[in-house]
């Protein structure tokens, strides 16, 4: 097994599947199973196992029986001729395995064990007509000519216990023989006689007791008898085996369909055998990418888990693997970093073979290859020392490695002189990134945390250590440099702080060391400082919703009071119309309704001339602008011409419109008398992205129960306005558009009326 896969412990996994197994050949191919590095194949071996576990999830019982290896019935079979009453029965079981499985096969993974079945099935229903298949025998009418010889078998059989059943009574009550009872030597009938009374019976010794004390004779009665009955036994043994020999033919013509529905139950032995896994571990199935970055959320090494499981100890501490491009992992020894690399590695390998992950997330890019350095490789037999062995699986690491390729190196430079190692790692490092690998790397090198906090590739990690109780915690803390703790280790252990004092001075470079440690006091103000922040956070989320409590209040209140003051405007109305007398021309009516407004509407209604306006003048029957606005005249802009006429003279070419609608004898007051319009600027904007921005602020309008919306265009060429409101005229939400007043914009925007949401 390649030493990559040993590193991370693949043998050890598949080991845990081997209680679950069922078939030989499912064991059979777990020994050899080396994992797979395709994506088409990861992603089949992972619907294979997802199909299973729903079925399980749904509360399915799966259970396969044992299945011997079907290769070798068919070997040992093929050199006798023809399978045994046993092996038979154990070719049926395969059969009944196929068709109970394939009832809930179709159209899964599995399907293709369906297509065998055929056959199968009608050899299965000739063999249970010829064998009894649970004890493993020939039925005796297998054939008429077995029954018939059967048939005589029992019958002669019969007749010859009869009669030795009489002579031994009678050779008994006269003193003749030592027990009460008849043997059988060498397939044929005796009785045990003394020596002394061995000629008063007549027959043929057939032999001694050791001691000598007894004599065993086979009466001269029954001797014919048991010769028929030999006669008998060896015609019976001549038709088993020729009917053994008919059905073995049968059998051989089918050999391909048997060796393929052994694979496809044995695949799916080790499918159900994953899913079962998993389900212990309560893993989830992972999402597997082209490429990306893998992410392991709540994540853990199963082979702990289990050893925590079978020993009672604590599960493993859950932590959150991220991996883009590069990881660097720091931080004190037995602190978990190389459980870290474990993780990863095997997730990666689980998931591209049909695992689920013990996760609560995972999405695992594809890796075609997965190259590791870890441990202590010195082999002492070769006289190789640990850095040469550590050398020669880097330049294979460099050798192999590409953009699918996940690498892990757990402390590199090891071994030799650690500047001169850092420098060396770094370098094949950087050569890594340059191929495009990923890769993850912990290191105690405060040069290799230096060089690669330079690259923009890397993202940094810590195992967490607990500087109070000196202890790790096993915890992976993301955006953080950490440190070996080796003072803090001796500290625990019980060394002499004079050592530690004395061992402090001898560092080459206290600058780094008074920095670290000052990093790590801000490290813990920032803490601090996060835990601050986190309860301020929830207070103000607290009084975020109080204030949504009272706008919620003060919104219901609101409404109310429109109600009323919509009910109040419209008996005030119905009041008006009824004062009105029958017999009124139209215009007289208008005349009295807009007394009735100029009474009713306050004084924000009322029309007022204002620098911009768009206005028509009577006397030259034209439209303009008013350029400059005085006391009692205006200067007028129509067209090139420019014109100062008196205000009375002005009218504008927009008027405004009523704040409510009149339905049969019904004010309906709009939106905009109690509602804040919203308001759109679209100018500058071309068409096209004009009516996109309008689409979807009258969505959010509408959404919102704004029933008035104010769009802003400009004058221009009047392109765009004419564009807007062509589109305004035609869209459902809108009940109606109008030019925005002067005070709005006049000509230059357009007032919305939305429909009312329901």
């Amino acid at each position: 097994m390649p030493k990559d896969f040993a590193f991370l412990e693949w043998d050890q996994l598949k080991e845990r599947l081997l209680p679950y197994l069922k078939t030989e050949k499912a064991r059979e191919n777990l020994k050899t199973l080396q994992p797979f590095f395709s994506l088409e194949k990861a992603l089949v071996l992972r619907d294979k196992t997802f199909f299973i576990w729903q079925e399980l999830e749904k509360g399915r019982k799966i259970e396969l029986p044992n299945l011997p290896s079907l290769e070798e019935l068919f070997q040992k079979s093929s050199k006798r001729g023809f399978f045994l009453p046993k092996e038979v029965s154990q070719l049926a079981l395969w059969i009944e395995t196929a068709l109970h499985l394939a009832n809930f096969l179709e159209n899964s993974p599995f399907s293709e064990l369906i297509s065998y079945l055929p056959d199968l099935e009608l050899l299965y229903q000739r063999l249970k007509e010829i064998f009894e298949l649970e004890r493993g025998e020939l039925r005796d009418r297998a054939s008429y000519k077995l029954y018939l010889i059967r048939k005589k078998r029992r019958e002669l059989e019969e007749e010859l216990i009869f009669r030795i059943e009489r002579l031994k009574e009678f050779y008994w009550k006269k003193g003749y023989l030592n027990e009460d009872l008849y043997l059988q030597k060498e397939g044929r009938y005796v009785l045990p006689a003394k020596p002394e009374f061995k000629n008063k019976i007549r027959g043929v010794i057939r032999g001694f007791s050791q001691s000598g004390a007894t004599v065993f004779i086979e009466p001269l009665s029954i001797i014919e008898l048991t010769n028929e009955l030999e006669e008998v036994i060896w015609q019976e043994e001549k038709e088993v085996l020729r009917i053994l020999k008919e059905i073995s033919q049968e059998i051989f013509l089918l050999e391909r369909a048997f060796r393929r529905i052994e694979e496809i139950i044995a695949d799916f032995d080790l499918a159900l055998a994953k899913a079962l896994l998993g389900r212990i571990y309560r893993g989830v199935f992972p999402e597997i990418v082209k490429n990306g970055t893998l992410i392991l959320e709540e994540a853990f090494h199963p082979l702990l888990f289990f050893r925590a499981l079978e020993r009672e100890m604590p599960f493993p501490v859950k932590n959150n693997y991220y991996l883009e491009r590069a990881l660097l992992i720091t931080g004190p020894n037995l602190g978990g970093k190389t459980v870290t690399l474990k993780t990863i590695g095997i997730s990666v390998l689980m998931a591209l073979n049909g695992f689920l992950i013990p996760a609560k997330k995972a999405v695992i890019p594809f890796f075609s290859k997965i190259l590791v350095d870890l441990g202590d490789e010195q082999d002492l037999w070769e006289g190789e020392s640990s850095f040469s062995s550590h050398l020669k699986n880097l330049k294979r690491i460099l050798e192999k490695a590409d953009e699918e390729t996940l690498v892990l190196l757990d402390e590199p430079g090891r071994g030799t002189n650690p500047e001169e190692g850092a420098a060396l790692i770094w370098a094949i490092i950087e050569r890594l990134l340059d191929k495009g690998a990923k890769i993850v790397l912990t290191t105690h090198s405060h040069l290799l945390k230096s060089l690669s906090s330079q690259r923009k590739e890397f993202q940094f990690a810590k195992v967490d250590f607990d500087r109070k109780n000196y202890a790790p915690t096993y915890k992976l803390d993301y955006g953080y440099l950490g440190d070996s703790h080796a003072f803090d280790m001796a500290k625990k252990i019980g060394i002499e702080e004079e050592i530690l004092e004395r061992a402090k001075e001898f560092l080459q470079n206290k600058d780094f060391f008074a920095l670290e440690e000052r990093y790590l006091k801000e490290i813990e103000a920032l803490e601090n400082l996060k835990r601050t922040f986190e309860e301020r956070l929830k207070t103000l989320e607290r009084e975020k919703a109080n204030l949504e409590k009272t706008k919620e209040a003060l919104k219901k209140r609101m409404e109310e009071e429109i109600k009323a003051l919509e009910s109040k405007w419209q008996e005030e109305f119905l009041k008006f119309l009824n004062s009105l007398p029958r017999e009124i021309s139209r215009k007289k009516a208008l005349e009295k309704f807009q007394e009735f407004l100029e009474k009713s509407i306050p004084s924000p209604f009322e029309e007022t001339f204002k620098e911009g306006d768009k206005v028509y003048v009577e006397p030259f029957k034209c439209e303009g602008i008013i350029q400059k606005l005085g006391e009692k005249k205006a200067e007028i802009l129509s067209g090139n011409i420019k014109l100062e006429v008196p205000l009375r003279a002005l009218k504008k070419t927009n008027k405004t419109s009523l704040p409510f609608n009149i339905q049969k004898n019904k004010i309906f007051l709009k939106e905009e008398v109690f509602n804040s319009k919203e308001t759109i600027n679209l100018i500058g904007e071309d068409v096209e992205t004009a009516l996109t921005l309008l689409e979807k602020k009258i969505n959010e309008c509408f959404m919102r129960k704004k029933g008035v919306l104010l769009v802003i265009h400009g004058h221009g060429t009047g392109k765009l306005r004419s564009a807007l409101r062509k589109y305004l005229t035609e869209h459902p939400l809108v009940e109606s558009i109008e030019e925005a007043p002067p005070n709005e914009g006049g000509g230059g925007a357009t007032r919305v009326y939305l429909a009312k949401k329901e």
